[in-house]
């Protein structure tokens, strides 16, 4: 009896402690005449009333629609990642709630590094590029500190 009732406890305490499964999105592809579009969409849980300023990417009737300050479809929500005919890359980033976030790149069709931005909510992050003149050692100014102007004085 003891053998049964140690039994039934390990199983139902096994099944009360079962970890849970992680949520997984759905993985659609869409072909088009000129592209290939791979796109993840998850069912987005507690969405936020959409910004009037930002543009939303969403999934419905087998295409990738966007629209600024709303939408009406299941948001993408994942990797996604768009491709020439030839299967060489074409787009490639990440979205998040419908909003474009993190690094995106775009290719050529010969392979060749096209464009590659920062998105942060939907919102395109600018590169602070210094420009090249400012780069260069000639045309720096000569700045004095402190420490300098006690060496003169000193001599």
């Amino acid at each position: 009896m003891k053998k049964i009732f140690t039994l039934f406890f390990l199983l139902t305490s096994g099944v009360i402690y079962a970890q849970e499964m992680p949520e997984m999105g759905i993985k659609v592809r869409i072909p088009q005449s000129d592209k290939t579009i791979v796109a993840e969409i998850n069912e987005v849980s507690a969405v936020p009333s959409p910004k009037a300023n930002l543009v939303y990417y969403w999934y419905y009737a087998n295409g990738i629609h966007s629209t600024q300050g709303g939408f009406s479809g299941k948001l993408l929500d994942g990797q996604y990642s768009e491709f020439y005919l030839s299967k060489n890359l074409k787009e490639q980033g990440f979205f998040k709630k419908g909003l474009k976030q993190g690094p995106w790149k775009s290719w050529n069709e010969d392979g060749t590094l096209k464009e590659q931005t920062k998105w942060k909510n939907g919102v395109l992050v600018a590169d602070k590029v210094v420009p090249f003149w400012k780069r260069i050692n000639i045309l720096k100014k000569n700045k004095i500190t402190p420490a300098d102007t006690i060496k003169k004085t000193a001599k």
